[in-house]
This record gives structure tokens, sequence and C-alpha cells, in this order.
């Protein structure tokens, strides 16, 4: 009977257990499932679920902090279009390696304050005239490898943008020749697209890396790196360029590069051309010198107005200062003509009341004396 009773006990034990392990697996398939979704949710984005490929890891939008700057990172999410719930004060934007294809004048509009902007390797086709015109201090763009033929001519107006990366999409030679450059341009980033020629964008002063390798330039002169007058990088490489072996092509880009200080790849050998005596005095067309001090000129009107400001901005500084000395000096005098006077007024009080005090008392000694 005991023996029952103790294997009835452990059955029911066992049964116990099984039914505990049971529930706990079914906890954590609701917690798994459960999480899940969640992740395919993108951070603050609170519409319908964004479409996502099944093979992409299921992830969302993270924010973190660079340098007091808030970023966003959506990378490798499978998006089709930017988020338009995010965070409205971010600085940093990442969406690259998704499904975008196009960008309306919509897309970007609540990220005013964007300065770094991250866009390569999406499937961007179509770029509306005004999507980045909200963006006043956005600082960086990186297009590339997508599949631009065409792009905004306001987005070369950005009074901030320094650093632009274009590689890898279908920009041609007709896109720059109605462009006019206002941006303060540092990089330009335009390798592997289809240019034929080094692109006409004006002077741009502040331009001094250019990279336009792996195009199909056929031909390169000083008068096409003229415009650039700070230009002190150039990349040249993986383009059919070649030189006119019976004139001095090859040498005098190559006195130019020399005179401006411009580290070029490739070098390019000049022997196959004229003798070297022949060559020996270059001289650069009118055209070319044209250019290049109409881009100086700018330049110098630059450097002067900003030298301008930076006086204005001192001299403003130092008659705050200035005033700022002059109003404590007079609070302070003014407090310690304060104290004074409210201590001349407490002495004179004091003076009036012995004076009340000694006439009183001489009035009350005045009768015992009569």
């Amino acid at each position: 009977m005991q023996l029952f009773c103790n294997s009835s006990g452990w059955r029911g034990r066992k049964a116990g257990m099984n039914a505990h392990l049971t529930n706990g697996f079914l906890m954590f398939a609701l917690v798994i499932v459960a999480t899940m979704r969640d992740d395919a949710t993108v951070l603050g984005y609170s519409g319908a679920p964004l479409v996502m490929d099944q093979d992409i890891p299921l992830r969302t939008c993270r924010y973190s902090r660079i340098h007091s700057m808030i970023q966003v990172r959506c990378a490798n999410l499978g998006l089709e279009r930017i988020p338009s719930n995010l965070k409205t004060e971010i600085q940093i934007l990442d969406v690259s390696v998704n499904r975008v294809r196009v960008l309306t004048n919509d897309s970007l509009a609540p990220y005013t304050n964007l300065a770094y902007l991250y866009l390569r390797d999406n499937f961007i086709q179509e770029i509306q005239e005004a999507a980045f015109d909200n963006l006043r201090y956005l600082k960086m763009l990186d297009l590339s490898t997508n599949g631009c033929d065409t792009l905004p001519k306001s987005l070369f107006r950005l009074p901030y943008l320094q650093n632009l990366y274009l590689s890898k999409n279908r920009l041609g030679d007709e896109l720059f020749e109605r462009v006019d450059v206002k941006s303060p341009l540092i990089l330009l980033q335009l390798s592997k697209n289809r240019l034929g020629r080094v692109p006409s964008l004006g002077p741009v002063p502040t331009l001094t890396y250019l990279n336009v390798s792996d195009n199909n330039i056929g031909s390169v002169s000083p008068e096409d790196l003229a415009p650039f007058c700070s230009l002190k990088k150039l990349d040249l490489t993986k383009n059919p360029i070649k030189f006119d072996a019976g004139s001095c092509e090859c040498h005098t880009f190559n006195a130019w590069l020399h005179a401006r200080e411009i580290v070029s790849r490739p070098v390019y050998n000049c022997s196959e051309e004229r003798a070297k005596g022949e060559c020996a005095r270059q001289e650069f067309t009118n055209r070319t010198m044209e250019l290049h001090e109409r881009c100086t000129e700018i330049l110098r009107l630059q450097v002067e107005t900003e030298k301008a400001r930076n006086t204005w901005i001192l001299i403003a500084c130092c008659i705050s200062g200035f005033l700022f000395c002059l109003f404590v000096g007079l609070f302070c005098v003014h407090k310690k003509n304060k104290r004074r006077r409210k201590k001349l007024k407490e002495e004179q009080k004091l003076n009036a009341n012995n004076a009340n005090t000694e006439l009183l008392n001489s009035n009350l000694n005045q009768p015992e004396n009569t």
C-alpha cells in the first residue's frame, strides 16, 4: 500500500512537471513572436508596417549620439521610403542599403536640422526638385550606388554642403552643363558614372578633391581645371584619356598640375609628344587664365568677407564686453552709494534719537533743579 501511494505521488509530480514544461515552452514561443513583431516596426513610425524583405534581418531604426549630434540608423531594413515620423531634431540620418526609389519633396521635409545624410546603395532614380530645399544645414550627402541620371539644381545651392558623394550612378555631361554651383563644395566624388569630360561646374573656389575616375573621359586640359583654383587632389584613373602626340597638350597639362601643386592620378608620361625642348616653355590660353583668375577673385572676396565678418564680430564682442564692464561698474557704484546713503540715514536717525533722548532727559531733570 505504501509503495502504491509513493508510485502514485511520483506519477503526479511527473505530470505536474510536464505541464510546467509545456507552459514554459508556450510562453517562450509567445515572447519570441511578440519580439519579432515589435522589431518589424520602425522606431518612431506610427503608420502601417513598412514593407521588408523576409531575407533581411528584422531590425529597427536606432537612435544614438555622436559628438552631441542625434543619429538615426535605418540601414539595411528593406525600406521603400524614408520614415516620416522620426524625431525631427535628428542631425545624422542613415538610410543606406534599402529599397528607396523616389525622393519626393516631402520625403525629407520634417528633418530640417540634418547635417549628414546617407542614402547610398538604394534604387533611387527620381529626385524631385525641392527634395533637399529644407536641408539648409546639410554638410554631407552620400547618394552613391543608385540609379540617378539627373539631380535637382537646388542641391548645388545648399549653403553648407561640403562633401558630395555621387559615385556609381548614371550621371552624364548634360547634367553639369546646366548647373551653377553655389555650395562651398570641398569634396566631389563622381567615379563610375557616364561622364565624357571633366564636369563643367563654373567657378568652385573651395573644391580641393575631385574624383572622376572610371568614366569615359577622353581628354583633359588646364581649361577644365581652371575653375577649381583650390584643387589639390585629382583622380582621373580608368579613363581613356589620350593627348595629341603632335602637340604639347601633355606637357601643358603636367605644367598646370605642377604650377598649382595638384596631386593627380595617374601621372601622365609625355614621352610620345614632341621633343622636350619644343614644349619647354608652357603658355596657357587666355580662356584658362581668365577662368582661373575669376575663381581666384571669388575666393579672395570670400576670404575678405569672412575676415571682415570676423573683424566685426570681434568689434561687437569688444563693445559688448566694454558695455558689460561699464554696466557692472555703474552697478557697483550704485550699490556702494546706496549702502552709503543707507548708512548715512541710519547715522542721522541715530543722532536724532540721541538728541531726542538728551532733550527728554534734560526736560526730566529740569523740575528737580528748580
